[in-house]
């Protein structure tokens, strides 16, 4: 029925515990049982790829040591109940929040002209 934590059920693999992948893996599904976190470790990076039905990679997904890439016709952030918070494709980048905070000291520079409702700082700081 399987060797050491794996174990072949009517659904598919289970494995339990920690394991380590050598070579790529290679899933129609992961995913954790109910109540429990599903970690992924790597001492490099972990990349996930989608493919179409020609193995031609249309999105990926590659968190590293510096940063997370997401390489895709469209990347977008939503909160949980939906709303766009942020988008972005080859066209456009759209803020979706009701408001954006720019923090960093030197603020931020628009090479081109900006169309805005509204500018304003908050209450008692510099514009």
């Amino acid at each position: 029925d399987g060797m050491g934590n794996l174990r072949i059920t009517e659904k598919g693999l289970k494995l339990e515990g920690d394991s380590e992948f050598l070579k790529p893996l290679y899933a129609k599904e992961i995913r954790s049982t109910a109540g429990n976190p599903l970690y992924f470790q790597s001492a490099r990076n972990v990349t996930v790829n989608i493919l179409n039905e020609e193995s031609k990679v249309l999105t990926r997904l590659v968190t590293g040591p510096k940063a997370v890439e997401a390489y895709s016709q469209k990347f977008q952030v939503r909160t949980l109940n939906g709303e766009l918070l942020f988008s972005a494709d080859d066209n456009e980048v759209v803020v979706g929040a009701k408001r954006l905070k720019v923090l960093g000291a030197e603020g931020t520079v628009f090479p081109k002209s900006i169309e805005t409702p509204n500018v304003r700082a908050d209450p008692f700081k510099e514009l």
